[in-house]
């Protein structure tokens, strides 16, 4: 596996980010194209093992396990990671080491529950065509919150991000394995395949009465409205965006009739586009009295808040969600923002 610098790969990785999903109206063709020749090919796997076993999956299959659907889109080596907004910010590999960046997508695929994925499936990395032992994922906060495997997803919902661990250099046969804590069934993908040209699997977005902006949900006598909306390179004061990207400034209205104190949190929320992908907070951007994370609403008093993030131009579409597991009440909804 070669190793590139981190921004060459995400580079690569924006060019290619239709292979694994997409959120909302999509191809259905192209989808179900892709996701048939994907189907084929686990198929052809599982009666011609040699010896009975089931070889690895490839980038781009789609795998189903435990109530979800996962695809690999890429995986490869890079030099740094980015951990912050700030060049000065990103981890850079021991001597000898790289990160192993595995791009991946989890939808939940069925129609009843919200899932937590860490609870439903173990995910492990490991060398040696899986031989080897677990290898240990970076844990730094700010990789972990774009990490798709330690999300919640409501029926329906996408999430696509970056699982990242450092690795020797040297590393040969690196795969993902995937365990359903529910009935133990275990899938290995092959991080060091190229799958088959034109049959990655793609996954699509499901999530039923997605909201739109101005309109308000109430869950447990805690109303949240996402009430105002900024986007672009230049917002005034501190909201000034690097080369290339666009910041988004998302205003939200919390009115808290539950009968306590309720404490906002940004574990919360997260922003994704229409592939799913997650994309990190820029609190820096915000002065203090818009923030969110760590507020307390008293019963019966309103807050007024915004989260802003930085991401690359050229997202089409925008969606926001709200978690409300924290407040005892076991909902996710979501807004479209554009």
């Amino acid at each position: 596996m070669d190793r590139i610098d981190r921004r060459t790969y995400l580079t690569l990785i924006a060019g290619a980010t239709v292979v694994a999903g997409c959120l909302g109206d999509g191809d259905t063709e192209s989808s179900n194209d892709g996701a048939e020749a994907s189907a084929g090919r686990a198929e052809s796997r599982e009666s011609n093992g040699a010896d009975g076993s089931t070889p690895p999956f490839e980038i781009g299959d789609r795998i189903d396990l435990a109530d979800l659907q996962f695809v690999v889109a890429d995986s490869t080596l890079v030099e740094n990671v980015d951990a912050g907004p700030e060049p000065e910010d990103d981890l850079e590999a021991d001597e000898g080491d790289a990160f192993a960046v595995t791009d991946l997508a989890v939808r939940h695929a069925d129609d009843e529950g919200i899932v937590d994925v860490a609870e439903a499936v173990t995910v492990r990395l490991r060398a040696d065509d899986g031989d080897g032992d677990p290898i240990e994922r970076v844990t730094e906060p700010e990789i972990v919150a774009l990490d798709p495997t330690e999300r919640r997803l409501a029926p329906g919902e996408l999430v696509r991000g970056d699982l990242v661990a450092e690795v020797e250099e040297s590393a040969d046969g690196l795969v993902l394995e995937l365990e359903s804590l529910t009935d133990e069934t275990t899938a290995v993908v092959d991080l060091e395949s190229n799958g088959e040209t034109g049959a990655s699997a793609r996954l699509e977005s499901t999530v039923d009465d997605v909201l739109r902006f101005a309109q308000g949900v109430e869950h447990g006598g805690i109303e949240v409205t996402v009430s105002t909306l900024e986007h672009g390179n230049n917002l005034g004061g501190f909201m000034q965006s690097d080369e290339g990207h666009e910041i988004v400034a998302v205003g939200v209205t919390v009115e808290n009739g539950s009968g306590r104190d309720r404490t906002l949190s940004t574990e919360q929320i997260e922003l994704k586009d229409e592939f799913g992908r997650l994309h990190a907070e820029a609190p820096g951007v915000l002065r203090a009295l818009e923030v969110i994370d760590g507020v307390t609403v008293a019963d019966g008093e309103e807050h007024d808040g915004k989260i802003a993030y930085q991401l690359e131009e050229g997202r089409e579409e925008l969606y926001w969600v709200f978690d409300f597991a924290a407040w005892g009440e076991d909902r996710r909804e979501s807004w479209q923002l554009r």
